[in-house]
């Protein structure tokens, strides 16, 4: 199968020629029709999430099972599924044991069963999501990780009806978190840094839009203040100044590491009774809500799409922030 390599870092994916995968027991075989690009691929390429090399990178994966290993009943050949980064637990660590096999210490993954920049992919079963016939290819993709992460941030968050929302970072992540909000009937407001945004966050949802002038949570506060506040911003500095915006009781739901370490003023947290939570993918059951949602068309992510013969110009357009919001390579079927 044809299949795009990392062979070192900051050098460009290969396309390679490798024996085509066999699925072993539990497993699948999937044939890719379209993949997700994701900031995280970005990190794998520089070297900032050290993984061995060589490999096939790509963790938002669509396509068609077309091989079933020994002992699957979940899915089978001809089912149109995604694969999520986290596949399986090993089923024998405390985390599995207790049931929470997403902290898993030996997960099986994408890492160890092979990415998405392929012909084919091997997946666990566990990890396979049934997709519905009527939700596209490319807008599957970029919700087994980007809207996977965007609704486990709300669902970290224990939502209750009538709470405000506010989300920072109106990108990859952010727009779709937005859209989830909304579909769960919050009022919200996009916090940007960008007044070109404004149009953008409300055609997507937004009630209100806070374009930052000097002080997030002082502008926040000015505006109502909110009962939880999604940030899928790396400025630590602005996230740190955003939780003084927080009405009491709030939450802060982190979902982007920084260079710095957030700030948190300890009167303000004491006599407010705020939360910091920090969130990345959280359980299954979140990942299909979301594909429901987006099946039903109120979650729709805003895509860019390639052939994935362009795989290293979307990652440098990726690198430099050009792509609006997601970007999808598209793969023969």
């Amino acid at each position: 199968m044809k299949a795009f390599v990392l062979t070192a870092v900051k050098e460009p994916f290969k396309a390679q020629e490798i024996p085509d995968p066999q699925p072993g027991p539990g497993q699948v075989r999937v044939r890719l029709h379209a993949s997700g690009v994701c900031g995280t691929d970005i990190h794998i390429w520089n070297g900032e999430l050290p993984l061995p090399l060589p490999i096939v990178p790509g963790h938002e994966p669509a396509g068609v099972v077309d091989l079933v290993g020994p002992g699957v009943t979940s899915v089978k050949a001809g089912d149109r599924v995604g694969v999520s980064w986290f596949q399986a637990g090993c089923g024998r660590c405390t985390y599995c044991q207790k049931k929470r096999a997403r902290h898993c210490i030996e997960p099986k993954t994408w890492i160890s069963n092979g990415g998405s920049y392929a012909d084919y992919m091997i997946a666990e079963a566990e990890g396979c999501t049934l997709l519905p016939d009527a939700l596209p290819w490319e807008t599957a993709a970029p919700l087994f990780c980007g809207g996977f992460a965007a609704i486990s941030a709300y669902r970290a968050a224990r939502p209750q009806t009538g709470e405000r929302i506010a989300v920072i970072g109106i990108g990859g992540l952010g727009h779709l978190a937005i859209q989830v909000a909304k579909a769960f009937g919050h009022e919200v407001v996009a916090i940007t840094n960008s007044a070109a945004k404004v149009d953008d966050a409300k055609n997507l949802g937004a009630d209100e839009v806070l374009v930052i002038k000097n002080h997030a949570g002082q502008e926040l506060t000015d505006m109502g203040g909110a009962d939880i506040i999604l940030s899928f911003s790396p400025d630590m500095k602005q996230n740190s100044q955003a939780l003084l915006g927080l009405r009491p009781d709030g939450r802060f739901v982190t979902t982007a590491p920084g260079a710095e370490p957030i700030q948190v003023d300890p009167t303000s947290t004491l006599f407010k009774q705020i939360s910091i939570i920090g969130s990345a993918l959280n359980d299954k059951a979140d990942l299909i809500d979301v594909v429901k949602l987006a099946a039903a068309g109120k979650v729709k992510p805003i895509l860019e799409t390639y052939p994935i013969d362009e795989l290293n110009n979307v990652l440098t357009r990726l690198a430099e922030g050009k792509v609006r919001h997601r970007a999808v390579v598209l793969q023969d079927a």
